[in-house]
């Protein structure tokens, strides 16, 4: 079987003749092992703990990254008759909108959000009578919003949005409730800038030009993720477990 170790860092790596031996946790323990696979962004992976510099914080920075998730976990008293499973708001002016909110250093004032409310297919993820909600917004990341502190402002907004648009008072109704803003996902997860995808799908960032699978320098060490290859999205991330595990099984058998 596998054991998972949680709230487990890796800050540093030890290295010898071309392989690694060693990944170094946030306490100093040292994890040894034949072969390594990150799971880690590929990108910000080569370049914060390897020291790369072709993916140091400059360059980085240049690079096209996928949103940035401002994301409310809402656990509601009642039902809420004018909400499905999946629901989309979006306003009337979407490409203008879309052209500015990745790019901007202040949180959307009217935002578009996506709603999933889970417990209208399955009745397990909440109480008799009660509403399993969970809302995404894109918003920009680090690189554009450095201080988030305003998050409990800008998720008052989607609630209030989210009330008038359904005629259910949430807010009142609310028994459980959680923010998490980039910098959140930042911390928790190491996403870089908080950036939720990974690098973006534009023409210099896919195939052969995306962080490759398994490493430029250390022949023991893979990377999966939507990252490397073949890209973004849950669907890309399964296949990059895939091929990462059938190229350690072709690497295996090579003399």
């Amino acid at each position: 079987g596998v054991k998972f170790y949680f709230n487990t860092e890796v800050v540093s790596i030890g290295s010898n003749n071309g392989k690694l031996y060693e990944v170094i946790d946030q306490n100093g323990k040292k994890w040894a092992a034949d072969i390594f696979i990150s799971n880690a962004d590929a990108a910000s992976f080569r370049g914060q703990i390897l020291g790369r510099k072709k993916f140091s914080e400059e360059k980085l920075d240049k690079m096209h990254w996928t949103l940035a998730p401002f994301t409310i976990y809402l656990g509601v008293k009642g039902k809420v008759k004018n909400l499905e499973h999946h629901n989309y708001f979006l306003g009337n002016n979407f490409k203008g909108y879309a052209d500015t909110i990745f790019t901007s250093s202040i949180a959307p004032q009217k935002p578009y959000y996506y709603v999933n409310v889970l417990s209208k297919s399955d009745n397990t993820c909440a109480p008799e009578g009660c509403e399993n909600i969970f809302i995404l917004c894109p918003v920009p990341d680090l690189r554009y919003k450095k201080d988030w502190s305003d998050k409990e402002d800008l998720a008052k907004t989607i609630i209030d949005d989210l009330s008038k648009r359904t005629d259910f008072d949430l807010s009142s109704n609310t028994i459980v409730k959680k923010v998490l803003a980039p910098d959140d996902w930042a911390n928790m997860l190491n996403l870089y800038k908080g950036s939720g995808l990974g690098l973006a799908h534009d023409i210099d960032q896919v195939g052969a030009f995306r962080p490759k699978n398994k490493d430029e320098h250390f022949s023991n060490l893979y990377y999966v993720g939507a990252s490397t290859t073949p890209g973004t999205g849950l669907p890309m991330v399964v296949i990059s477990s895939r091929l990462v595990t059938e190229r350690i099984i072709n690497d295996s058998t090579l003399p």
